[in-house]
């Protein structure tokens, strides 16, 4: 355990931002979860069973979207803060540590990690509830006076939602570093390559199967419930294809991004730094675009649902947050996060670049591309998946795509595409300006 704690000391600069991302990702989780067991519990208290059925379902699905998205978002940061280490625990082999032994003492790094953000999001987590009870409130729910106090129970939801993620996406990192060769771990200069796991591998097929269980009878037959039964069949493929995406990003993500800037037309070289940086590092970039293509994919589906399928309904901006609020938050925070972790790593690259004689304008420029780079994928993949959930859900509701996709509110997915771009160019200009205050030999020798 010392040798756990100082090691978490010494890189407490890398740990911060992954510690942020799990105490926001597990007190948006935690809190989505009281707050639908709190209107629950007033609603039958009450004995308003139409209340009841209408906390589960908003509920039940806010819960769903934010815990997805905050597992997926915390899980990706953990295993790239690991992967960054990796010469680290390379010298730890060459020193004599048993490699089980450094499996365990990694793993054991985890758990620290994810028991110390349940903790801190005991107290955040009625706060995101109270929040959220708030907003359903305005929607035009009666909770009959629900109020997320704090009981018990809370403590083990919180503790359960900063755990889980933290040992979901350490686990391969933490076999794989046990079993590294310490020589290559010192030579390779990119990121390893991504290999699927079994876990990874037995999952990825059973989204698969779900794709596949829910598309057939959705899109292929009559079925007895009509439109309504066909698009829920159809809503729930497109959701289980989102997922198997997101899974499989480095097999998904990183072609995506391959394919899209190699048709760019520009050919200066900070543009040709930028996509060189960007595919040498895949696992940076993969974790990066990660958090923004789950949010932008799941806003694309929801609005779909929402403005072509319920009778009446609309898809403003202020219902996607009703529902999706959350998972913009851990989505946001876990992009910034994955941006502010790799910091000293770009900083040592740009060094390099500097060093070999590049102007600092080109450096800063480069790294701006990045963001670019970074948006432009995470909206191609929702734009992808846009298309995807319009084509599937028109015919659900054996309807056209051209009438589908003329029920969407445009404004609202421009705007969302604004503010991905923005915010990871400012994100990286920021960055940008602090390298280029940096001494690139002093840069180098740390």
């Amino acid at each position: 355990m010392r040798l756990v704690l100082s090691d978490i000391r010494m890189r407490a600069s890398m740990w911060w931002w992954t510690f942020l991302c799990a105490v926001v990702g597990a007190a948006c989780s935690a809190g989505s979860v009281i707050a639908m067991f709190t209107a629950v519990s007033a609603s039958r208290a009450a004995g308003d069973a139409r209340m009841v059925s209408a906390s589960i379902a908003l509920g039940g699905n806010i819960v769903f979207f934010t815990v997805l998205a905050a597992v997926g978002v915390v899980a990706s940061t953990v295993g790239l803060t690991l992967t960054s280490q990796r010469r680290d625990h390379a010298l730890w082999a060459i020193l004599g540590i048993p490699r089980e032994r450094i499996r365990s003492i990694l793993r054991t790094e985890l758990v620290v990690l994810g028991v110390a953000a349940g903790a801190l999001a005991v107290p955040l987590a009625p706060l995101v509830a109270g929040a959220a009870l708030d907003q359903w409130t305005t929607k035009g729910l009666d909770l009959h006076g629900a109020t997320a106090g704090f009981q018990v129970w809370h403590i083990g939801v919180s503790a359960l939602s900063g755990v889980v993620p933290c040992l979901l996406g350490g686990w391969g990192v933490t076999r794989r570093a046990a079993r590294t060769p310490e020589m290559r771990a010192f030579r390779d200069f990119s990121d390893p390559p991504a290999r699927p796991g079994v876990a990874r591998g037995v999952l990825a097929l059973c989204l698969l199967a779900g794709v596949l269980g829910m598309w057939i009878p959705g899109l292929g037959f009559e079925l007895e419930g009509g439109v309504e039964q066909r698009t829920a069949f159809a809503f729930a493929g497109d959701l289980f294809l989102i997922c198997l995406l997101l899974l499989m990003g480095p097999w998904v993500i990183t072609p995506l991004m391959r394919f899209w800037t190699a048709i760019v037309p520009l050919r200066g070289v900070a543009w040709h730094l930028a996509v060189q940086a960007c595919r040498t590092r895949a696992a940076r970039s993969v974790t990066t675009v990660l958090p923004f293509a789950l949010s932008l994919s799941f806003v694309g589906l929801f609005m779909v649902v929402m403005a072509n399928v319920m009778p009446g309904s609309t898809a403003a901006l202020d219902d996607v947050l009703v529902v999706l609020g959350w998972v913009f938050v851990v989505s946001w925070v876990g992009g910034l996060a994955v941006i502010a972790l790799v910091g000293r790593e770009r900083t040592r690259d740009s060094a390099l670049v500097t060093v070999a004689g590049a102007r600092p304008g080109v450096v800063t420029r480069s790294t701006v591309y990045e963001g670019v780079i970074y948006a432009g994928t995470a909206v191609i993949f929702g734009a992808f998946t846009l298309a995807v959930t319009s084509a599937t859900i028109a015919a659900g509701a054996r309807t056209s795509v051209v009438r589908v996709l003329d029920g969407l509110t445009w404004t609202t997915l421009g705007l969302l595409a604004g503010v991905t771009l923005g915010t990871t160019c400012l994100a990286l200009a920021l960055q940008a300006a602090r390298v280029s205050r940096t001494v690139a030999a002093r840069a180098l020798r740390s």
